[in-house]
């Protein structure tokens, strides 16, 4: 049987591989006395760990707020080298305008997009704020960006939108209780699993069909586990959220 790594597992991912690795073992074994005790102290697990996730339980937001980030880095970034190849414009009014806008990013920080989301929502927020002033609105459109700066809005408003969706979702998290219901679906999945290792190793025609099924069970939430520590290292930034 494949290794089921319980500490690269969120609480969502630990929640779902106990309900089906749970469920496939009562299917098969439900006359075996140690194997329906085990369930049950994890189905009691489980109903506690979903209770302490509350609303946040299969909930995954971090997707949602890496590719609205990205849309917002990339308004910014557009917005800021747009208004710098303008301050270069032979066209003295234009070249004005790209400066004026230029200045204005410089005083807020021309690497607000590798910023943490916190500093970077701060920042975006006195950036369009100071956009919004009748001099910078006339230098937007002398060089045109008014588009940019309005992609700029509409993504930083639409990233706010998640953040403080995840956020409420996340308020009625019970960490306590979390924590305490995570040890007990450890302590019990995992002398299930090893009975059911142990058993196929000595009885394969009985135990083999459930090693293949919990194998199935264990290499996908492995992936699903992995791809998501592989997007979370692939962000230069550090999102500040509990670790449930």
């Amino acid at each position: 049987m494949k290794n089921l790594p319980f500490s690269l597992l969120n609480s969502n991912e630990i929640y779902t591989t106990s309900c089906r690795v749970n469920e496939a073992c009562k299917v098969s074994f439900s006359g075996d006395e140690f194997v329906v005790t085990l369930c049950s102290n994890i189905d009691t697990g489980n109903r506690d760990l979903a209770k302490g996730l509350g609303k946040s339980l299969n909930s995954n937001f971090t997707p949602l707020l890496l590719l609205q980030d990205q849309a917002r880095d990339n308004a910014f970034i557009g917005f800021r080298d747009y208004a710098s190849s303008y301050s270069h414009s032979s066209d003295n009014v234009m070249a004005i305008a790209g400066l004026n806008l230029t200045a204005i990013i410089e005083t807020t920080g021309n690497s607000i997009h590798s910023m943490g989301y916190a500093v970077e929502t701060a920042k975006l927020n006195t950036l369009i704020a100071n956009f919004g002033t009748p001099a910078a609105l006339r230098d937007m459109e002398t060089i045109g960006a008014t588009k940019w700066y309005n992609e700029l809005k509409t993504s930083q408003d639409a990233f706010e939108t998640i953040y403080k969706t995840k956020i409420d979702t996340e308020s009625a998290i019970d960490l306590p209780l979390i924590k305490e219901s995570r040890g007990r679906i450890t302590k019990f999945l995992r002398a299930l699993l090893n009975y059911i290792e142990i058993s196929g190793e000595m009885d394969s025609k009985i135990f083999g069909p459930i090693n293949d099924k919990i194998d199935e069970i264990i290499i996908e939430i492995t992936a699903i586990a992995r791809a998501r520590q592989t997007r979370k290292g692939n962000v230069v930034k550090k999102v500040d959220e509990p670790v449930v």
